[in-house]
């Protein structure tokens, strides 16, 4: 069976499908090997009534601080990949952001700067 391939020209993004209690959204989302966590999305990403997070966790952030930030389980979905199901969205930054939780399950290629290759 070959293997799936994702290939992205916008350096260090891959375009990606975030799925939370109904609410979905087909983004370009930033790659970070710096970020231990599943996936993080813009603070006023989600409709008002998507309701509480489903648990609070604390996070060492890029400039050393613990921030704490509540978490909802969802999905998300490479274009043309199986849907990770149940992994953790915070909602925490001003970007959509894809940490090691999920880089960690694919061959993830970068290319001098200039592409993205994700392989399943």
């Amino acid at each position: 069976m070959a293997a799936h391939l994702a290939i992205s020209d916008i350096f260090p993004y891959v375009n990606v499908r975030i799925a939370i209690r109904g609410w979905e959204t087909n983004v370009l989302a930033l790659l970070d090997t710096g970020f231990t966590g599943d996936v993080v999305i813009p603070v006023n990403a989600l409709p008002s009534d998507i309701g509480a997070p489903d648990i609070t966790r604390q996070y060492r952030v890029a400039d050393g601080r613990i921030a704490s930030f509540g978490l909802f389980y969802g999905d998300l979905e490479i274009p043309g990949f199986a849907p990770v199901t149940g992994i953790s969205v915070g909602v925490l930054s001003d970007k959509y952001i894809v940490g090691l939780g999920i880089i960690e399950r694919y061959l993830v290629t970068l290319t001098r700067g200039e592409r993205v290759v994700v392989e399943e």
